[in-house]
């Protein structure tokens, strides 16, 4: 008997529900936590990562269960058609890198180039490229091959890192994805597109498990290899929801069925660009940041995104099949609904110029300085073999930074450096201290704002290090303590060079 869409459904839901907690165990296990010690962090205690392994491997479990009964699914897998098949073989890619990146903060140019690669393979393989922009409903716009393969693959590689940006709060970045697959599966039934239909179909059924235990308060995360898959496989989808022809193209759609997570995303790369920061360095003007500071509680503002999600899906579904003055008056009216919102927001505030802009050029400068300093002192403490260069990195940092002192503690266990992360006893082994050569006698600890950072390993708690800033703040700004995040994982490679060399000795 063949089995209905509506239970293939069913089954991803139960099976990302047992999953889940076997993935949390592992993650607990060995290491594999989101520590709160950082400014950005919202979440009070050490969450569990890798969310995303119970979401690929039940998709996978309920694709192969499917695949054997559904004509419709087995010809998309590894019939004539294969288009599925070769979706969900890079899908294991984007996995595996995004495991990478949540084992060791990976390059972001190493990550991009992984990603565009296996984009650039899945476009080409599964023919997701085009030549032809359906445009507002009023005609074609038709373009060079090369253009299409290339929007393709940078639609896809953008909807991963988007997705990756904008899972800040449980449950959001799962949620509006659900969204906007909700969006996919419904124009999949209506445009005749069963394999669609199908994939997303399942694709939901196993985030609405995840999200048992991934909203508020969530006992696990998504991950880099969750929330890259999950981008992934949305952006995937979408462009295989989106075609209206041989080479024709929807090119409203997708971007409607995501809106929230492009214009997060399209949002935070002009302002980090503009101040002259990286676009790859967190901020907290996120529009879930935006919303918390407001006044909105952090479900409350998981709730209001969502919502937000859903109204776009609705809008891209109409704009799928909508024409002419409908079509026009829809998106004149969605609009001005994003216009009034991000106004709310604060985006479009009318002091940016004047004193603003010159706020906004002394910001880019005096990020410039710092993350050059930063990147140097990456360097020096990467050719070390062990802790005696540290005071010379940590004062080179310090200019650029501003903190006054800091207290670097390492632990030892059984005369190797670092204790287990569960260990519930840690033993001191040697402490690193370096104080601003202009209070060489007191320090003014009443006056001083601390941050302190975990050095960890994958299994190991080498250590902490501890920063005392003098200069009146009572908080540590994201960017800085971005820079000082850099430093310190530095520091934690060094650390895992120094026990090895001990274990081997």
């Amino acid at each position: 008997m063949t089995p209905s869409i509506y239970s293939l459904f069913v089954l991803g839901d139960l099976f990302c529900c047992v999953l889940t907690p076997v993935v949390r165990h592992f993650a607990l296990k060995y290491g594999f936590v989101d520590c709160p010690q950082r400014a950005r962090k919202v979440h009070k205690n050490a969450v569990p990562r890798l969310g995303g392994a119970a979401i690929l491997f039940s998709f996978l479990l309920v694709l192969f269960l499917g695949g054997l009964t559904v004509p419709e699914l087995r010809n998309t897998l590894w019939g004539d058609s294969h288009v599925g098949g070769i979706v969900v073989l890079g899908s294991l890619s984007i996995f595996v890198i995004g495991v990478l990146d949540d084992l060791s903060r990976l390059s972001p140019k190493v990550k991009l180039l992984v990603e565009f690669v296996t984009a650039g393979l899945v476009v080409w393989f599964a023919k997701l490229g085009f030549y032809d922009v359906q445009f507002l409903g009023f005609g074609d716009l038709s373009i060079p091959e090369w253009m299409g393969f290339g929007l393709a693959c940078l639609w896809i590689v953008g909807m991963a890192n988007a997705v990756n940006l904008i899972d800040g709060l449980d449950g959001l970045a799962s949620g509006v994805t659900l969204m906007g697959l909700t969006a996919i599966a419904l124009v999949g039934y209506l445009a005749s597109i069963p394999h669609v239909t199908w994939l997303a179909t399942m694709w939901i059924g196993c985030i609405l498990g995840f999200l048992v235990f991934n909203s508020r308060p969530a006992s696990i995360f998504l991950g880099d290899c969750g929330s890259l898959t999950l981008g992934y496989l949305a952006g995937c989808l979408s462009l295989m929801g989106s075609f209206r022809g041989d080479g024709m193209i929807d090119g409203l759609f997708p971007i409607f069925a995501f809106f929230i997570t492009v214009a997060d995303c399209v949002f935070a790369i002009v302002r980090r660009t503009l101040r002259g920061r990286s676009p790859f360095l967190a901020d907290m003007e996120h529009f879930h940041h935006r919303l918390m500071a407001r006044g909105l509680s952090h479900g409350k503002a998981v709730l209001a995104l969502w919502a937000a999600a859903l109204c776009c899906a609705f809008v891209a579904v109409g704009a799928a099949f909508g024409r002419g003055d409908q079509l026009t008056a829809l998106l004149v009216t969605f609009g001005l609904a994003g216009f009034v919102l991000l106004r709310y927001l604060g985006y479009f505030r009318f002091d940016f110029f004047g004193k603003g802009l010159v706020s906004l050029v002394q910001d880019r400068e005096t990020a410039r300085v710092a993350e050059q300093v930063v990147k140097e002192v990456e360097g020096m403490v990467s050719l070390s073999q062990n802790f005696g260069d540290l005071p010379r990195a940590i004062e080179r940092a310090s200019a650029a930074l501003g903190f006054a002192e800091v207290k670097m503690s390492f632990f030892q266990e059984d005369g190797l450096l670092g204790v287990p992360s569960d260990a519930s006893a840690r033993q001191v082994r040697e402490v690193i201290r370096w104080t601003d050569s202009q209070y060489p006698g007191y320090f003014p600890r009443d006056r001083a704002f601390s941050a302190e950072f975990p050095i960890n390993g994958l299994r190991y708690v080498y250590g902490t290090v501890n920063y005392q800033f003098l200069d009146g703040r009572q908080s540590l700004e994201v960017h800085d303590e971005i820079l000082l995040e850099r430093i310190h994982d530095a520091i934690s490679s060094l650390a895992g060079r120094v026990r090895r060399a001990e274990a081997k000795v």
